[in-house]
């Protein structure tokens, strides 16, 4: 079970400026179309969480778990995805460039249309 509900992540984000999630499980969560530009997501549980059209610039989610998450359309322009576990992921059509990729786990991920995804 999910630690905060979409409401409660709504609402960091109202009153925060580089919101600080780290290792808070928002699993299963919909989080679409929510603007978390920097904020904090180490080590977040972001597994089956529907992050479509998600703002995420230069947020930090290394080591973060999104294991099967759906991220399409999301901008994840400078995002520090480094060790995250993007497994069977849905990146389709997301912005990826300049984003740390450095030991992310990719296995399985949709990378379809995904800008700055580099072979």
């Amino acid at each position: 079970m999910p630690d905060l509900t979409r409401t409660d992540v709504i609402k960091i984000l109202a009153v925060t400026e580089n919101a600080r999630l780290a290792g808070v499980d928002l699993s299963g969560l919909d989080l679409s179309s929510l603007n978390m530009s920097h904020a904090d997501l180490i080590r977040a549980n972001l597994s089956h969480t529907n992050l479509t059209r998600a703002y995420l610039r230069a947020a930090c989610l290394e080591e973060a778990n999104l294991e099967g998450a759906t991220l399409s359309c999301a901008n994840l322009k400078e995002a520090n995805l480094k060790g995250a576990n993007l497994t069977n992921a849905v990146l389709t059509d997301a912005i990826m460039t300049d984003a740390n990729l450095f030991g992310a786990k990719l296995d399985g991920a949709k990378t379809a249309g995904a800008t700055g995804m580099t072979d």
